[in-house]
């Protein structure tokens, strides 16, 4: 692979392109995108231009850009996060139902948490995460049930990166932390109030594939004023996630 003037490959770049779009930057200037993806503005306009030929990247009717249909048909060719999704998919929709708030399963990707699908409703509670968004894994109820099952080096590792606070509730001290991921195995479930958006909690429990491992974290996030539904939330999670487990357990897709 080519590599430019300052030693990066056309992989290296084209990356950075992608990674210039997030949930609150769905749609770019040509400019901004050269800027947030550290390119000259000449390579940028090339790069574009040609992933643009490609479907994966589009216009909309606004002249800005933005991730294109072809990058959708090859995400959802061959990965296991879309196979988990449409595994789960049948048992949110019946916890979705029931709690009528915001409803999602995530993955852990190195320190964040990755959310692979999401069902929410006009009058839920408003708050970050969204599909294919990421959240700190510390900050949430997901990533801490995620972090809790993992081995005990990747916690450690985990602990030891930069902890960082997004409400003055937001969980830092590794000590701390430590007791927490003690605390959700022993009660297989991780609840956690305001610690990403003010007036939120998050309830989160482990999807386990058929070797007994926790591969994904289902939960709700339910405004913090009206909680008394909790036990009865932690049924319904409960039970979605031992057939959501059924399921993958006889899905070939996820044999060893």
């Amino acid at each position: 692979m080519a590599n430019s003037p300052s030693g990066d490959s056309m992989i290296d770049r084209l990356v950075r392109v992608l990674a210039s779009f997030d949930p609150d930057h769905q749609s770019l200037a040509t400019d901004e995108i050269a800027e947030r993806a550290e390119l000259p503005k000449s390579t940028a306009y090339r790069l574009i231009g040609e992933m643009m030929r490609h479907d994966l990247l589009q216009r909309d009717p606004n002249g800005r850009i933005r991730i294109g249909v072809g990058m959708w048909e090859l995400s959802n060719r061959a990965s296991d996060a879309v196979d988990l999704a449409s595994v789960a998919r049948p048992h949110m929709m019946g916890v979705h139902e029931f709690v009528g708030e915001n409803t999602q399963l995530g993955i852990l990707r190195e320190r964040e948490v990755l959310i692979i699908e999401r069902m929410s409703a006009p009058n839920a509670v408003i708050h970050r995460s969204k599909t294919a968004g990421r959240l700190p894994a510390h900050a949430s109820s997901c990533g801490l049930v995620l972090l809790a099952y993992a081995p005990k080096h990747v916690r450690e590792a985990y602990l030891r990166g930069p902890l960082s606070a997004i409400t003055e509730k937001t969980t830092t001290d590794p000590a701390t932390l430590r007791k927490m991921f003690t605390s959700i195995r022993s009660h297989h479930f991780a609840e956690l109030s305001g610690h990403i958006d003010e007036g939120t909690t998050g309830i989160t429990v482990p999807v386990f594939d058929a070797g007994g491992a926790a591969i994904a974290g289902l939960g709700v996030v339910i405004d913090s004023e009206h909680r008394k539904g909790v036990p009865a939330i932690m049924r319904v999670l409960r039970t979605a996630s031992a057939r959501i487990t059924q399921d993958l357990t006889a899905d070939h897709r996820f044999a060893g």
